[in-house]
């Protein structure tokens, strides 16, 4: 009987890692084929939110009691460029990523979880983070360039398996990719814009020398 319960146990782990295998690789997909019909980066960030959170729920959590932040690199700092479940003033904030998980993730270029955040000295600027018994940092990086970072709370303890981080970690990777595609785009639409506005100019100019010019004389 032992025996037999014990290749139960066994039988049902195996199948446990199977069906977290099948959900990450649909959530990736999902997530994927979403990113590939957009090239806007406000919609790209939206999605790394939505199917992270996606990813979460498959452990029963409830919607309410999740937080998520993409926390992108500005001028000096980090600021928030999508979020979930956050309230407007704590949309405002800013990070420096020198301290605690943030500057961690970032140093290693890998998912870094933290236990009770709201004694994070970064993470605590977030009043949202009060609920949160665990967190993760997932850097968004591509090569030796960091964009910034994806930031989930749970208010639930041990949450941040092994297969949930290689899936969140999956879903960053696919946005990174996004969002230089996104980058992209926007640059050719502020150079067509921008070589529309030299044609422009020029052809006022030409309409100026007309007028004063062979046009004045005739």
């Amino acid at each position: 009987i032992i025996a037999a319960q014990s290749q139960y146990k066994e039988v049902e782990i195996e199948r446990r890692k199977l069906r977290a295998a099948r959900e990450r690789s649909r959530l990736t997909f999902e997530l994927a084929s979403t990113l590939s019909a957009t090239l806007n980066y406000k919609k790209v960030l939206k999605a790394v939110l939505e199917v992270g959170e996606k990813g979460l729920q498959e452990l029963g959590q409830d919607r309410a009691s999740q937080v998520g932040a993409v926390l992108l690199f500005g001028h000096r700092d980090l600021r928030i460029a999508a979020s979930r479940h956050l309230s407007s003033p704590e949309r405002s904030i800013a990070f420096q990523g020198k301290e605690g998980a943030l500057a961690d993730a970032l140093t290693i270029a890998e998912p870094v979880v933290v236990e009770d955040p709201i004694r994070d000295p970064e993470l605590s600027k977030l009043t949202s983070m009060q609920s949160c018994k665990q967190a993760i940092v997932v850097p968004l990086r591509a090569g030796f360039e960091s964009f910034g970072v994806v930031i989930f709370g749970s208010s639930q303890p041990d949450v941040y398996t092994e297969d949930l981080v290689s899936l969140l970690t999956a879903i960053c990777n696919q946005a990174i990719v996004a969002l230089q595609n996104a980058q992209l785009y926007q640059d050719l639409l502020d150079e067509k814009e921008r070589i529309a506005a030299v044609e422009e100019d020029a052809r006022k100019k030409l309409a100026r020398s007309l007028h004063d010019g062979p046009t004045q004389s005739i």
